[in-house]
């Protein structure tokens, strides 16, 4: 299970500094509240960015498609639970990075999906 920790926290590491390369602002970064987690919490301009990370070998499959109704459920309460704490009126977006390593010795490709479904 160790690998498995080390690999996603290395596709977390990979995802922080493409946004930050974007120009976002990491706000937090694995936050979580009881069972409400969120792996990115991100700001670029006026609008909050909720980021599910999921990093995987070689396969083909969509981030869209590993995010589950339940999934998105337990987003949208982990972002209601951290915005009880940080009050704000920004806009919020879910979003998603994959990050894929098709090849070890090639950098791996980076999938962003900016919204993933509207609030």
């Amino acid at each position: 299970m160790a690998r498995h920790n080390e690999f996603g926290s290395w596709g977390e590491d990979m995802a922080v500094r493409y946004m930050q390369e974007r120009g976002f602002e990491i706000v937090e970064r694995n936050w979580r509240n009881g069972h409400k987690e969120i792996d990115i919490i991100a700001q670029r301009e006026d609008t909050l960015y909720f980021v599910e990370v999921k990093t995987r070998h070689g396969e083909e499959w969509s981030a869209e498609g590993s995010i589950t109704a339940k999934k998105r459920a337990l987003m949208w309460r982990a972002m209601m639970s951290w915005k009880l704490q940080h009050p704000s009126p920004m806009p919020v977006l879910f979003s998603a990075i994959a990050i894929v390593v098709n090849n070890p010795l090639e950098n791996p490709e980076v999938r962003w999906y900016e919204n993933l479904w509207e609030m």
